[in-house]
């Protein structure tokens, strides 16, 4: 990331828009640049539109504490920390725009920006907005303002408060990442680094034992849910199973009689109601032909008159085409009269016509002289007018030449007024300043002598300056004197100390005694080895012996597993066979009822009628034509039986499967134990060779060793022996090493103090020589001081005569001058030209208006002529229009001013029209004489035909008469009176006689049908009653009472046949067997229903038994493969694991932070030699906190906190330069800004501090400083200027 450009625009001090360029200028080519200018200047306002164009914040504003709020305009507050507050005081809008290069390697442009409403000042302030461009596409980057925050940072690489540790150093924040948490250091050492993978790997592993664990807590919870039955249990479930299976067949024994009594008591109610309907059918059968003898006598009479049927025809006919005639007739006499009419009409307008034709052409003849004097007239007006329209161009352009010239006259007359009134004000103008006339007229005399007195003025002002400052070096130098010679006498009593301590240290090196420290560690050391490598071996060889005994433990459950499932299949397999053999019975069964029941027999059993053989076998018994219900609910138990027994197969299959996966799945796990168990015996027999090759497991050292179950805690107790003896030999060498330590310590502390005491001498010296420098360099000061006083007074005196007579006395300009010569001199100036420029436009003011006077009598004279010029064309036109008037007037009084060729052409029109018209007259006439020729024509043809159809009509009515009489001979009963008797007969049509007849002849067929289907019924219900089944066990006989009701109903049946009109019926018992044969089913049903229920309660539990057995025996297995999974990830889970993902992270940073520790040491022996910069080394938990070592306190180990401000600036300035160095493939910081902190160092820590900052920007970083350290910015060439100037306003150049 690196730092191209800064713009901004009205924050804070900086009015107006600003920007700073790295690209440009000296600072193109510096890699070290000071930010410098007086306090409250807005030196750090660059860094704050640094930070508000990146990430909408700055430091400062951010640490301030409270919520509390300001005034802003009007009734409107804002808050303490909104950086909005930025905006300068009486603005209306601000920015800040950053260009910096990203950690793609892209250019980027960011911008933030606020207004206040409508862009005035006094408006309410609006929220902020951002933007981020691709340069140099200005392709926008994200949407809304989180967006644009989020690709900014994403495009940077650091968050806001990365950015202000490892880039921008804030003022007041320079030591924060130096104080920092660990969690804090740790997030921004990870992202500079680009590491995050570490955090993803802890919070992964983390996630991933927690899932571990929930899955086992799962398992033992299904597990748990998974307890089978214990053996009484089973054994009672059994039991009541095989009794619920022997009730049921029982119950299924008598139902099954039951249902073959109520079929035959059914079946018989069904012959005895269907006997009833069809005697019932035949009695309605013969009671309809008795009712329709009435229709038979009409139908014979009907047919008897169809022969007259052509005669009556015949009449009808003729008397139809005598009707007709006869109005044809009235018709053609009409119309021959509308003829004659038509043609005498015609004969009329003919005569009309030709007396219109004679009036047309008597009126052309008339009107010839009128229509030439009209074309006379026409002429003549023509002629006129072009002489009319030159008339009329003449007066408008005469009249538009006047106008021209007045509005001319009129301008110039206003125009000479404004001239005229702009000379009196330009004249009372210089009246009043005439005091400014000297100064104006001889400014370049005058311009000359301000600028002569004005830098006599500004050496006056430096001498002035640097008087006091060779005044206050003068002071400060003897101050240094009196102070070198304090410390020289405290340096000397210093030594005097520093060497008693010395000696003292030397003693108490010599106490120690360092012989057998290296012996006793050694053998230590050697004790500790033998002890771990043979803790190793131990743990192996007895872990392989636990391995070992439990996969003999796994192999022997794995046995006997498999031995269960396999007398497991052997039952099912044994069970399958009944299954199968009772599947293919019941489905066999089904076969022949589904046969029985189909679709074709249905159709057949229903055309099937008693006493009929059936075409299929012959029989005319049909037992089965009534007996539906039964066969269907027949049909529906086999099926039910079927779906039980497919459903028995499918659970044995099943079942024989499971047993079968289960003795594959137990020689699966046997060959991978056995293959196993080999490998483990193997390394077995290894681990036990080399636990006995090892020393302590000889013969000798093997009978102090304890039994085998407490070896392993006997070798942690030796081990903690072992490392106690370490610890203490390490004590006694840090004794022994910091008495050293001490002693070159004391003996660098004299020898430091000796050359102090040297150098306080040589300082003291140089002050005493420095002091009569400084006095001298006085003397000269002052000299130059009076020689430039006596040139200032010479150069006002010069221009005294610049202010005589003007209204400023002597006196008081040169006060006024003196007060500030660059304002006084602006503003003279600013008056000189003021005059000038009023003198100079007046001059030419006057000669402006002696021109416009020429102007005026020119314009005026041309104004006249105009008008003489518009009254001579105004008088030619009138004369031109009232002749042109006088001609028009003549033609409109000849046939109203209309056009001759119209008036011509509408006289001969009329003559044309007339002509026609006699002509259509003509034609008219003869056609409607032809007309009538042609309807009297017509009209005797149609009396002729009318006298023959009346010939014909009298000829059929004497026929018809003829055939009725013949017809009242034959029958004498039935004699027809007249024609309309007959036509009354004829009216009905063969189609109604026939079907007449087919219904008559239906009725005698549905009698003789229900004879015969009555005849059948009877001896079906007498042949079943015949074959009633015999009654149960314990039960009452129920055919006691049939036996006699068959009797009596075969002698019913035989009276009923005999006499079937009788009307006699038969009917049913009041204690009916079929309803208490169904209520016994019911019951039968009902105890059925609770014994199948107890039936498959027990069934299902011992099948959910048995699930539970198997799936119990496999869930064992993969409990015991999670539990070694889920200790696993425990183990990674207590190692690296953390939801937030830092112990890993921190863990891994330590590495990190090694590294930026020795960037920040290198620096640190530059900065400050005494202090070392190292981690908190913490073996329990990854630490990621920091310690300083002092090397001049003997290496002690202090905290951060405890250094001084002067030291903290020191090592965050290290570990500043550190970050700056460090950087990995996704941020690579090449930009670094420290605001202020440098003023709390000595000028020897400063030159060093400088010397650090040098070589840092020789790395190709560029470094940017704030400071009011002169020293600091003196050093640095390239240099960003932040200068006062008048009402608050800073003003930003770079140098």
């Amino acid at each position: 990331m690196k730092i191209l450009n800064i713009r901004g625009k009205n924050l804070a001090s900086l009015a107006g828009e600003f920007q700073v360029d790295f690209e440009a200028g000296p600072l193109a080519s510096s890699g070290l640049f000071a930010i410098s200018g007086p306090t409250g200047a807005g030196k750090s306002t660059l860094l704050d539109a640094l930070c508000l164009a990146l990430y909408d914040a700055t430091p400062r504003l951010l640490k301030v504490q409270g919520r509390s709020v300001l005034p802003d305009v009007g009734a409107e507050t804002i808050s303490t920390q909104d950086p909005r507050n930025l905006l300068r005081r009486g603005t209306a809008e601000g920015y800040a725009e950053v260009d910096f290069v990203g950690n793609d390697g892209a250019r980027y442009r960011a911008r933030w920006s606020v207004r206040r409403s409508r862009t005035r000042t006094e408006g309410a302030l609006q929220p902020t907005a951002m933007s981020l461009l691709l340069l140099p596409a200005l392709q926008p980057v994200g949407g809304t303002k989180t967006e644009v925050k989020a690709a900014i940072e994403q495009r940077i690489g650091l968050s806001f408060d990365q950015f202000t540790r490892a880039v921008l150093l804030a003022q007041n924040e320079f030591s924060t990442f130096l104080k920092a948490e660990d969690n804090e250091r740790g997030e921004l050492l990870e992202t500079l680094t680009g590491s995050t993978v570490y955090s993803d790997i802890s919070i992964r592993a983390f996630e991933r034992a927690k899932l571990e664990q929930a899955r086992l807590q799962q398992l033992n919870l299904r597990l748990a849910d998974q307890k089978p039955l214990s053996a009484e249990e089973r054994a009672g479930y059994e039991q009541r199973h095989a009794n619920a299976q022997a009730r049921l067949a029982q119950l299924d024994q008598r139902k099954a009689a039951l249902e073959q009594q109520l079929r035959w008591h059914q079946h018989a109610g069904q012959l005895r109601a269907a006997e009833q309907q069809a005697q019932q059918a035949w009695q309605a059968s013969v009671a309809d032909v008795e009712a329709a003898a009435p229709r038979r006598t009409a139908l014979a009479r009907i047919e008897a008159v169809q022969a007259a049927r052509p005669l009556a025809d015949e009449m009808a006919r003729v008397a139809g085409e005598i009707t007709r005639t006869e109005a044809a007739i009235a018709t053609r006499k009409d119309e021959a009269a509308q003829a004659r009419m038509a043609q005498q009409q015609a004969t009329d307008a003919l005569a009309q016509a030709a007396a219109q034709l004679l009036d047309a052409e008597q009126a052309h003849r008339a009107a010839m002289p009128q229509l030439d004097q009209a074309k006379a007239l026409d002429a003549r007006i023509d002629t006129m007018m072009p002489a009319y329209r030159e008339a009329a161009g003449r007066r408008e352009q005469a009249d538009a030449a006047e106008s021209q010239a007045g509005a001319a006259l009129r301008d110039k007359q206003e125009q000479r007024r404004k001239l005229q009134a702009a000379q009196e004000s330009a004249a009372a103008w210089l009246q009043q300043h005439q005091q400014w006339q000297t100064l104006a007229r001889s400014w370049e005399r005058w311009d000359v002598l301000f600028v002569q007195a004005g830098q006599a003025a500004s050496q006056a002002e430096k001498l002035a300056r640097e008087l006091a400052r060779a005044q206050r070096a003068a002071q400060a130098q003897r101050d240094q004197q009196e102070q070198a010679g304090a410390r020289l006498a405290a340096s000397a009593a210093n030594m005097q100390a520093l060497e008693v301590k010395r000696q003292q240290a030397i003693q108490a090196l010599a106490s120690c005694s360092e012989e057998r420290l290296p012996e006793r560690r050694s053998q230590l050391e050697q004790r500790r080895d033998a002890l771990a490598s043979a803790e190793k071996l131990w743990l192996e060889r007895d872990a392989r012996q636990r391995r070992s005994s439990q996969l003999d433990t796994q192999s022997a459950q794995l046995q006997q597993a498999k031995a269960t499932a396999e007398t497991q299949l052997a039952l099912a397999q044994r069970d399958h066979v009944g299954i199968m053999a009772a599947l293919a019975q019941a489905e066999r069964a089904l076969k022949l009822v589904e046969a029985a029941c189909a679709e074709s027999v249905e159709k057949l059993r229903a055309t099937l009628e008693d006493d009929t053989p059936c075409p299929v076998c012959g029989a005319h018994d049909h037992p089965y034509r009534h007996e539906d219900g039964a066969l269907q609910a027949t049909l529906a138990g086999l099926r039910e039986e079927v779906v039980r027994c497919r459903e028995q197969m499918l659970a044995n299959a099943n079942a024989q499967g499971d047993q079968r996966a289960a003795v594959q799945s137990c020689l699966e796990q046997l060959s991978v134990i056995a293959a196993e168990s080999r490998t483990v015996h193997e390394a077995l027999h290894v681990a036990d060779a080399a636990w006995r090759s090892h020393p302590l497991a000889d013969t000798d050292a093997s009978s102090t060793l304890p039994e085998d179950a407490q070896r392993a805690a006997w070798f942690e107790d030796q081990l903690a022996a072992v490392r106690a003896g370490l610890q203490q030999v390490e004590q006694q060498e840090a004794a022994m090493r910091a008495a050293a330590a001490a002693r070159d310590q004391a003996q660098l502390a004299c020898d430091q103090a000796g050359a102090e005491h040297a150098r306080l001498q040589e300082q003291a010296s140089a002050a005493q020589t420095a002091l009569a420098g400084m006095a001298a360099e006085l003397k000269a000061l002052d000299e130059q001081r009076i020689e430039v006083a006596l040139q200032l007074a010479a150069l006002l005196d010069d221009l005294n005569p610049a202010f005589s007579g003007g209204d400023i006395p002597v006196e008081d300009w040169r006060d006024d001058w003196r007060s500030g010569p660059a304002r006084f001199y602006e503003a003279r100036k600013a008056e000189s030209r003021s005059w000038l420029a009023q003198h100079e436009a007046s001059e030419q003011r006057a000669v402006a208006l002696a021109t416009a006077d020429v102007e005026l009598q020119a314009l005026m004279a041309a104004q006249d002529k105009a008008a003489q010029d518009a009254a001579a064309a105004r008088q030619a036109f009138n004369q031109a229009d009232s002749t042109l008037r006088a001609a028009q007037d003549a033609r409109i009084a000849l046939w109203g001013g209309k056009p001759v060729n119209d008036i011509e052409h509408a006289l001969q029109a009329a003559i044309d029209a007339a002509r026609d018209s006699v002509a259509a007259q003509q034609t008219r006439g003869q056609q409607a004489a032809h007309n009538a020729a042609r309807l009297d024509e017509a009209l005797a043809q149609a009396q002729s035909s009318l006298a023959g159809l009346r010939e014909a009509a009298q000829t059929a009515s004497d026929n018809f008469d003829h055939w009725r009489l013949s017809y009242n001979q034959r029958q004498p009963d039935t004699p027809l009176a007249d024609a309309a008797q007959l036509q009354a007969l004829l009216n009905h049509t063969p189609q109604d006689i026939r079907a007449e007849r087919d219904a008559l002849q239906a009725l005698d067929s549905a009698a003789g049908n229900a004879a015969a289907v009555l005849r059948e019924r009877q001896e079906q219900h007498a042949q079943h009653l015949r074959s009633a089944p015999p009654a149960l066990d314990g039960d009452t006989d129920p055919l006691e009472d049939n036996a006699t009701a068959a009797a009596s109903g075969g002698e019913a049946s035989q009276e009923q046949t005999a006499l079937p009109a009788d009307g006699s019926e038969e009917t049913p018992p009041k204690d009916d067997p079929a309803t208490r044969i169904a209520h016994r089913l019911q019951a039968l049903a009902a105890r059925r229903t609770e014994a199948d229920e107890a039936a498959i309660a027990s069934r299902l539990a011992l099948e959910q038994d048995n699930a539970k057995r198997r799936q119990a025996q496999a869930m064992l297995a993969e409990i015991e493969q999670q539990e070694a999974i889920e200790q696993r990830w425990a183990r990674m889970n207590e190692l690296i694991g953390s939801a937030d993902g830092k112990k890993f992270r921190n863990y891994a940073q330590q590495f990190t932070l090694e590294v930026l520790l020795g960037y920040a040491n290198a620096h640190l022996k530059q900065l400050a030699r005494r202090y070392q910069l190292e981690r908190i080394v913490n073996p329990a938990n990854p630490s990621l906190g920091l310690l300083v070592r002092d090397q001049d306190m003997g290496g002690e180990m202090r905290s951060v906190h405890s250094l001084s401000g002067g030291e903290s600036f020191l090592v965050s300035l290290a570990l500043a330069l550190g970050l700056a160095s460090l950087s990995s493939n996704r941020v690579r910081v090449e930009s670094l800004f420290i605001d202020e902190g440098f003023g709390s160092l000595d000028a020897d820590t400063l030159r060093v501090a400088m010397d650090a900052l040098d070589g840092l920007q020789s790395m190709g970083r560029k470094v940017g400083v704030i400071s009011h350290v002169q020293e600091m910015t003196d050093r640095i060439a390239a240099k960003i200027l932040v200068q006062p100037s008048a009402g608050g306003k800073s003003v930003v150049t770079v140098e």
